[in-house]
């Protein structure tokens, strides 16, 4: 697959990488209070599901309300993405991806004076279709993900502010 099209579909599954899968084995921060840690743990693990169902359900506006006005992205390369940039990769994502299954592991929770950093893993693999011309380009990947996210406690709930990926592993299987 040439370099542009492996590089659009990383874009696309790093979009996708967000909104697909279950959360689960979080340790609390020994920094922050435990019981306010995992108060947070639960919460933000809970949006994490809700986004997840949007997704699937392929109802992007109930997606995108779990994310700030304000929201922001920088990928593994340094380069920034808006929350409008990020809702149009979510929507090509839609017409992309035929199938997903997510695992994620949260490494840390940790208060700071923004919001409450969470850092995660996650592990996906499925089917996607992507259009290039007149062409339908079918195959498997797998991808791993490693991000810093950027939660902030709103009177709406928690939401997404800030995501930043540290890195970003995919590997495609045309088929």
């Amino acid at each position: 697959m040439p370099n542009s099209l492996v590089r659009q579909f990383v874009v696309s599954l790093y979009a996708l990488a967000f909104a697909a899968g279950v959360i689960i084995s979080c340790a609390p921060s020994a920094s922050a209070a435990p019981a306010e840690s995992a108060s947070a743990k639960s919460a933000i693990e809970a949006v994490y599901d809700e986004i997840n169902a949007s997704f699937e359900r392929r109802d992007l506006p109930q997606m995108m309300s779990y994310f700030t006005p304000d929201y922001t992205e920088v990928d593994e390369k340094g380069k920034r993405h808006n929350k409008e940039s990020a809702r149009q990769g979510y929507q090509k994502q839609l017409g992309q991806i035929k199938s997903i299954q997510s695992r994620y592991s949260i490494l840390n929770v940790t208060p700071s004076p923004d919001g409450t950093l969470v850092e995660m893993k996650l592990h996906s693999d499925g089917v996607g279709v992507k259009r290039v011309l007149f062409a339908r380009l079918k195959g498997t990947f797998v991808s791993d993900l490693h991000v810093r996210d950027l939660w902030v406690k709103t009177p709406q709930g928690w939401r997404l502010q800030h995501r930043q990926t540290l890195e970003n592993n995919l590997k495609i299987h045309p088929g």
